[in-house]
């Protein structure tokens, strides 16, 4: 039995494939932490700024993306809750390629459960891979479901 997983998502919409694996899983997992990372400058509750904060409504790309981070974490902790797991959600700045080890160690995880973009060549180029980056970097296992 796997006592604890981390299931890093980035967006609902994307999280299906990994939500339908967890199915496979009940029953073999004590419990699940969700994690999503948004990047500290879309992170204005981790700023400091209070909610009423004139500042607040100066930076809307940040509100509506921290929103989404915050609305995709909860469907995807409601569903798993669903299907019977022990869930804990937790919604982190920074970067997922630092993040996401971190997590991993302050839960104690054995295994990440990590969703793959498959990037074009020139994406490649453009854009790193997280998954890449934590196969290379990270010491627990790691399972890669294909979005």
């Amino acid at each position: 039995m796997i006592d604890r997983v981390l299931l890093a998502v980035n967006s609902f919409a994307n999280s299906g494939n990994a939500l339908q694996y967890m199915q496979r899983l009940q029953g073999s997992i004590s419990e699940v932490i969700v994690l999503t990372v948004i990047d500290n400058t879309f992170a204005l509750s981790r700023t400091g700024l209070r909610s009423d904060s004139d500042e607040c409504n100066e930076y809307p790309a940040a509100q509506r993306e921290e929103a989404l981070a915050e609305a995709q974490l909860t469907l995807v902790t409601q569903a798993l809750k669903q299907m019977g797991f022990q869930v804990k959600s937790l919604l982190a700045a920074g970067t997922p390629i630092e993040v996401i080890p971190e997590q991993m160690k302050l839960f104690n995880c054995d295994l990440l459960i990590i969703s793959h973009r498959h990037l074009s060549s020139l994406g490649r180029l453009l854009n790193t891979s997280v998954t890449r980056n934590l196969l290379d970097d990270i010491g627990q296992p790691v399972l890669v479901i294909p979005r």
